[in-house]
């Protein structure tokens, strides 16, 4: 018998547990760790804190427009562009064109998803600053830092999530 990977062969397009406006499409424990994926609207304006994480993450641009600063280099992805953020480099991205975004984000190995789960019960209370990511975070394996955000902020006309 060959080897497979447990879970799902089909996910439809509306499926998925929502948590925040990410869509939880497969989760790691449904892969035997190997990958998760999730999809999630990214609105205009919108900055990810810079971060570094103990996954590789492949993005993938549904539509609209994103860029994504991996150590010093910044791209651009359009529809149907593929990005790597590598894990333990230094990365972030943001929304800004000028219509929402729609991206896919495939986690390896899987896991990371669960980060999303407890951000949401969190917002929940309010803005989340840097420290309180951060302590979300470490058990997900993922330190946030703010170096590149003022710069980014006032280059791009960016507001930073969770504030």
């Amino acid at each position: 018998m060959r080897g497979r990977i447990m879970g799902k062969t089909l996910v439809a397009r509306d499926e998925g547990d929502s948590t925040n406006g990410v869509v939880i499409k497969l989760y790691g424990e449904e892969t035997n760790g190997a990958i998760s994926i999730i999809e999630q609207p990214f609105e205009p304006g919108l900055l990810l804190p810079p971060h570094v994480h103990e996954n590789d993450v492949w993005l993938y641009v549904l539509e609209g427009e994103m860029h994504v600063r991996v150590d010093d280099e910044v791209v651009r992805a359009t529809d149907g562009c593929w990005v790597l953020k590598p894990r333990r480099i230094p990365h972030t991205m943001w929304n800004a064109g000028p219509e929402s975004a729609r991206i896919v984000e495939l986690y390896t190995p899987g896991g990371f998803e669960l980060f999303f789960i407890d951000f949401e019960e969190r917002l929940r209370q309010g803005p989340v600053g840097l420290d309180e990511l951060n302590h979300l975070g470490e058990p997900h394996g993922i330190r946030f830092f703010d170096d590149w955000i003022p710069d980014l902020k006032a280059t791009y006309n960016l507001r930073v999530v969770g504030e």
